[in-house]
């Protein structure tokens, strides 16, 4: 996940995997409308089964580490969790001010435990920012594979060593947690070791596998989707909520051939778009930002949803908009008719209105660096 204020070119940017980024947000914000599934090819890729895997994988991909451990783990700490908790001030205040004076009736009031312990065991608990439940994990990712990686160092192993330890203690889980047992664990300990072996695939993609992927891309793909096509068969449904780990539509087995598949069919995508990808400002700061968009995207849909709104109450438009619905359903997102077309203006909102929090933001720092 990443967050950048950078514009323009960047020289030395990797360009495929800023296009697999804008591919991952995209499917993040898109799955989290309630017309949503614009882009899963009529469920062969459905998002709910490999896109927070992407992420991590991406991450991975990037991973680096210093020599400090406790310097490392301070670094991370302070590009992750720092945003997380201050934003989470920000949304628990709004939300308040929402409950209490426009009627919304979403999340959990404010307390000691929403602001200080929610936002590591829960992280969906004021809803507007309910997208950054996946930071927390993400971050213990890092630390695991930190702390895996040192001791890969000394004991001269690998990183394929580390892949196969990584993927043994995430399919354990995965299969506890589809059996029922997703109380044996902690919550967020569930999401980071289930999303651990997306990590250190993607270490072990740059180290070692990288340099072997050269097939050619046609019969690639083809035979990504006919083996693809052949799991949706065998499992019926791939998908899995990571947030709660009370839904798991398969297995140990299916959750990661099925992310396996999704991330190699993703990324040779991202590979074809890469040159394509400097030639629009909006699409490479979406891929820049994935970080801003996973926190605040949620408040684009309550955007959309005000000027939908506003739009009711001067009978202009909008005359089937839900008032009520905007206050008390999560995620709801107003489509006349129920047509699904209409999603894409959610999709577009939820990317636009991170974009502007980062450019507002960024404004502020340059000013008070300049102060």
């Amino acid at each position: 996940m990443t967050n950048s204020s950078a514009s323009g070119k960047s020289a030395g940017e990797n360009m495929t995997m800023r296009a697999l980024y804008f591919i991952a947000i995209v499917f993040v914000v898109d799955g989290h409308t309630s017309l949503g599934d614009l882009f899963d090819m009529d469920s062969l890729f459905r998002y709910y089964s490999f896109h927070l895997m992407l992420f991590a994988f991406g991450s991975g991909y990037f991973f680096s580490r210093k020599e400090n451990l406790l310097g490392d783990i301070a670094h991370r700490a302070k590009r992750m969790l720092l945003p997380l908790y201050l934003w989470n001030i920000v949304y628990g205040v709004g939300s308040a001010v929402l409950r209490r004076f426009a009627g919304f009736d979403l999340g959990q009031p404010l307390s000691a435990y929403t602001l200080l312990l929610a936002p590591l065991v829960d992280g969906e608990h004021f809803v507007f920012n309910l997208g950054s439940w996946f930071i927390f994990p993400l971050f213990l990712c890092q630390v695991l594979y930190s702390l895996l990686d040192r001791a890969a160092q000394r004991m001269k192993t690998g990183c394929v060593s580390a892949f196969l330890l990584c993927l043994a203690a995430g399919a354990a889980v995965t299969q506890m947690t589809y059996e029922g047992q997703h109380a044996v664990l902690p919550l967020f300990l569930n999401r980071t070791l289930i999303l651990l072996p997306g990590y250190a695939l993607g270490v072990l993609y740059r180290r070692k596998l990288e340099q072997l992927d050269t097939l050619p891309t046609v019969p690639y793909l083809t035979v990504i989707v006919v083996l693809r096509a052949l799991l949706c068969v065998r499992y019926d449904n791939l998908a899995y909520l990571l947030s709660n780990c009370t839904y798991f539509g398969c297995g140990a087995f299916g959750v990661y051939a099925g992310a396996l598949l999704a991330i190699a069919f993703y990324l040779r995508i991202a590979r074809l778009l890469a040159p394509l990808m400097e030639k629009s400002r909006f699409v490479l700061s979406v891929s820049r930002h994935t970080f801003d968009i996973m926190m605040h995207h949620y408040m684009g849909f309550l955007a959309l949803n005000g000027v939908f709104l506003v739009m009711n109450m001067l009978e202009i438009g909008a005359a089937d908009f839900s008032v009520r619905s905007m206050r008390t359903l999560q995620g709801y997102c107003y489509a006349p008719g129920g047509r699904s077309e209409w999603d894409v203006l959610y999709l577009l909102a939820g990317l636009a209105f991170p974009l502007a929090v980062a450019f507002v933001q960024e404004k502020i720092r340059q000013f008070l660096c300049r102060k």
